[in-house]
């Protein structure tokens, strides 16, 4: 089986593969891809940079190029359980369906949940200004992007489940698994 992970900025989805790896899944990562060739063009690996880099990408390559290049790493490295993470556009969505194995799980939460998590996690990376932030995750949601850019909202649409994670920290493994076991067993 093969899950993808897709939703905004700060949803959870770090913990939610830390709780799939646990249960021997390996995992690629888009963003890693996008890092990868962040560092390769010398650019600084920040968040906005990371996100024209992988827009960049999907205009050369077209917008499922980084689903591909998961999905030649996983018939690469072999086994069948893998978590692809990052999902933020649909044709990657598309491309990864191309495997019969394929569930997408969108995980969702609230915004003000998100920025509570973003204020309390504190990565370098991250802006505590509050509206950075909700401009941030509306660009990440779609808004203002191109077809080929970020399109987060429209691949949780796309989602065969969708995980509501909205419970403290410390809760959401054994709840994922919780859901995990039912959308695995029905």
């Amino acid at each position: 089986m093969i899950i993808g992970l897709t939703g905004p900025m700060a949803s959870g989805k770090s913990t939610v593969v830390a709780a799939l790896q646990k249960i021997g899944y390996k995992l690629v990562t888009l963003s890693d891809m996008v890092r990868e060739e962040a560092r390769a063009r010398g650019v600084a690996e920040e968040r906005e940079n990371l996100m024209e880099v992988g827009h960049s990408l999907r205009e050369k390559f077209g917008a499922g190029v980084l689903g591909a290049r998961a999905l030649e790493k996983i018939r690469a490295e072999g086994g069948d359980k893998w978590i692809v993470d990052g999902i933020r556009n649909p044709a990657e969505v598309t491309g990864l369906r191309q495997n019969p194995d394929f569930i997408l799980i969108a995980n969702a939460a609230p915004e003000e949940k998100i920025i509570e998590r973003i204020f309390y996690r504190k990565r370098a990376d991250d802006t505590l200004d509050k509206e950075a932030i909700h401009r941030k995750l509306r660009r990440e949601m779609g808004e203002g992007e191109p077809e080929d850019g970020q399109q987060v909202g429209k691949c949780m649409e796309m989602a065969d489940y969708t995980f509501q994670n909205i419970m403290p920290y410390e809760k959401v493994e054994e709840e994922f698994l919780k859901f995990y076991n039912q959308i695995t067993h029905s």
